[in-house]
């Protein structure tokens, strides 16, 4: 029978020197090639279609100590495959949160380690960054994807909200795009539902640029400095809302990856305890993992938590038709 056939890269199809093969341990993953991220790795013990080489995709989830972040952390690992770095603010929780996922799933040890990073900080941010590519190095890009998940909820001012919520996952993008694979590599930016619903409240000129397929950060800049001299306006919802517009300009200025955001739906979470919210973490993931693993294109679209296409300007539910406008 012949072996399975291995590839350089999971982004690319030319079939990898024999110098390079090496056969597959008894123990868990075997990973190899030097392609984006890392190579592919053997599934051991099986043999035919079944033992095909994998992509071994390393992904950074910000916020992964806690709540929808930490259910991510553990699926993206013990079902996809993923080599995560969990992204804690403090380093303590976040030790514990992987101890968690490994109790919890043994078979993740090895493929999950903490990655230190504050996203309302610059110099954290940098720093982080400089940490992954000091140990995975940036050639090939040690990165799949950046989960932008960390997050503030509501109650809050105007000023820290934006500083976690809107300017957090700028900061980290900008300063992990260097190390995303440039073919295939992905942004998800966990976003929310009550973005689409400030838009549909909110003055038209407003709306216009929050929801322009052309919009500048400049522009984006521009609302926010207003909101942060004014009052009356929402600050979670706003925040949102300008997430989902960044991610448009980010999509549009990054044609060769894949960035998207989405909502998680009504989750069960420190941001919503108390506001009667039912649904554990683990049924927050759905649109995230959408993002991460299915044929998309990019188009920085926005994505319910039924991991179906909504509309930037109104509330589009679990279950009802795919937005299929502009």
């Amino acid at each position: 029978r012949p072996p399975p056939q291995l590839f350089c890269c999971c982004s690319c199809s030319r079939p990898m020197p024999e110098s390079r093969r090496r056969r597959p341990a008894a123990a868990a993953l075997l990973f190899i090639g030097a392609g984006c991220f890392g190579g592919v790795a053997l599934l051991p013990g099986r043999e035919g279609p079944s033992a095909m080489a994998v992509p071994l995709r390393r992904v950074l989830v910000t916020g992964g100590n806690k709540g929808i972040g930490l259910a991510l952390c553990k699926q993206l690992c013990r079902d996809q495959g993923f080599h995560v770095l969990l992204g804690s603010r403090d380093a303590g929780r976040g030790e514990e949160a992987i101890g968690s996922i490994l109790k919890e799933a043994p078979q993740c040890d090895g493929r999950i380690e903490l990655l230190r990073i504050d996203t309302s900080e610059d110099a954290s941010v940098a720093t982080a960054a400089e940490n992954v590519a000091a140990k995975f190095g940036t050639d090939p890009a040690p990165l799949y994807g950046v989960v932008n998940n960390a997050g503030v909820g509501f109650g809050r001012s105007m000023a820290d909200t934006l500083a976690v919520n809107t300017y957090g996952p700028k900061r980290v993008s900008e300063a992990f795009l260097p190390l995303l694979c440039p073919s295939t590599g992905r942004i998800v930016n966990i976003a929310s539902a009550s973005g689409p619903m400030y838009v549909a409240g909110c003055p038209p000129e407003e709306a216009k640029v929050l929801t322009d397929p052309a919009v500048m950060w400049e522009q984006i800049e521009a609302l926010i400095s207003r909101a942060l001299s004014s009052s009356g306006r929402e600050a979670y919802g706003f925040s949102k809302a300008c997430l989902n517009a960044y991610t448009v300009m980010l999509a549009r200025e990054h044609p060769s990856l894949c960035i998207n955001s989405c909502t998680p739906g009504f989750i069960l979470t420190d941001i919503t305890r108390g506001m009667g919210a039912t649904k554990s973490p683990d049924e927050g993931t759905k649109a995230a993992i959408h993002c991460l693993t299915a044929d998309l294109k990019n188009d920085g679209l926005y994505y319910g938590s039924d991991a179906v296409r909504s509309p930037l300007d109104r509330y589009r539910g679990p279950g009802d038709p795919p937005y299929k406008g502009p």
